[in-house]
């Protein structure tokens, strides 16, 4: 199955900016680009510059690398949970203390 990278990008790019309060006209001040540019982004419908990530990644004071965390954001349920089944079984016992306190804090 080919990935949608954009799309993909696009969606991570929202929860960035999301968690940390930005909004999207507030981004594109920063950046300096021209209305609906990150909108276009976060829908996919245009695709950054690798120089537009960096500056994106600064303005949110973050990382590059953040932006960039794409794994399971298109994953059916059933893929996840076998994944997260897999890593599970792999885990000693206090490392499945750990994953089950982060499931609830993640919860609440």
């Amino acid at each position: 199955m080919r990935r949608d990278w954009a799309k993909l990008f696009g969606k991570q790019l929202g929860k960035v900016r999301r968690a940390k309060g930005v909004k999207q006209h507030r981004l594109e001040e920063k950046i300096g680009s021209g209305p609906q540019y990150v909108s276009h982004l976060e829908t996919g419908r245009s695709k950054p510059s690798f120089d537009n990530i960096f500056e994106i990644a600064e303005a949110l004071d973050g990382s590059a690398a953040d932006l960039f965390f794409l794994e399971g954001l298109d994953d059916k349920k059933e893929v996840l949970r076998r994944r997260i089944e897999n890593l599970l079984d792999r885990c000693d016992e206090e490392q499945l203390r750990r994953v089950y306190r982060l499931i609830l804090v993640s919860l609440e």
